[in-house]
């Protein structure tokens, strides 16, 4: 029995979901599966792509009860390209699986796409990452490195920040020689820095405050998405 009197086991519920994502861009064996109800509900923008591959990213449950549980995450859509970027959709979802005879199943999911971008890097151990657009908090140069940090780790990477710099979308605003922020991260700016979503902060050279400002602003109320408002302290 997977459900017990608090509900179902946590993992094996997310464990689901997945399964049944990677399932969804395969056509007809997601209706195969017998992780659905015959009722199921199921709205989504539009199937994968030829070419295109499921990264999973995160995965919670959000309730739990004795015969419903609700499941929420998200993960990105790689494409298959031969740059080092790599265009993809940040999708997010949210799900209810209901019990149906001790087994979770699907009644509802939803799927909905944000514009995004993947970035392929190989690092200088010739360590391949795919970092996701919203995952990256700035980059950092140094010694003809480029450090992409993001809130699990940085990724170096050989290369000059001004080669870097010509490939990012609008979203990235160089804020002083040696770094280029993610403006969706941008919380706080004022003279001397521009403090981050993670509590680091950055300087931003007095003479470029102007400039650097206004930047942050246009670029950040145009591709707003989380919720969150650039302020000036």
């Amino acid at each position: 029995m997977r459900y017990g009197g608090q509900g179902v086991n946590e993992r094996y519920a997310c464990a689901v979901v997945r399964y049944m994502i990677d399932l969804f861009y395969t056509g007809d064996r997601f209706r195969k599966a017998k992780y659905y109800t015959e009722n199921m509900v199921c709205i989504a923008p539009r199937r994968g792509e030829g070419g295109c591959r499921i990264l999973h990213r995160g995965c919670r449950v959000c309730l739990n009860r004795q015969n419903v549980t609700s499941v929420v995450g998200s993960y990105q859509m790689i494409c298959a390209a031969g740059d080092e970027k790599r265009k993809g959709a940040i999708c997010r979802y949210s799900s209810v699986l209901e019990n149906v005879a001790g087994t979770p199943r699907l009644t509802l999911l939803h799927i909905s796409e944000e514009p995004g971008m993947v970035f392929r890097l190989t690092d200088v151990v010739e360590q391949t990452y795919f970092l996701g657009e919203e995952d990256i908090l700035y980059l950092e140069s140094g010694h003809n490195r480029v450090y992409w940090h993001t809130g699990r780790g940085t990724v170096e990477v050989a290369g000059t920040l001004t080669n870097t710099e010509s490939g990012l979308p609008d979203t990235f605003v160089r804020i002083h020689k040696s770094f280029i922020v993610n403006s969706r991260h941008v919380e706080t700016i004022n003279r001397c820095y521009a403090e981050l979503s993670n509590g680091e902060r950055l300087q931003i050279p007095v003479k470029r405050y102007t400039d650097v400002r206004r930047k942050l602003i246009v670029r950040r109320e145009s591709t707003r998405q989380s919720g969150g408002r650039l302020r000036k302290a």
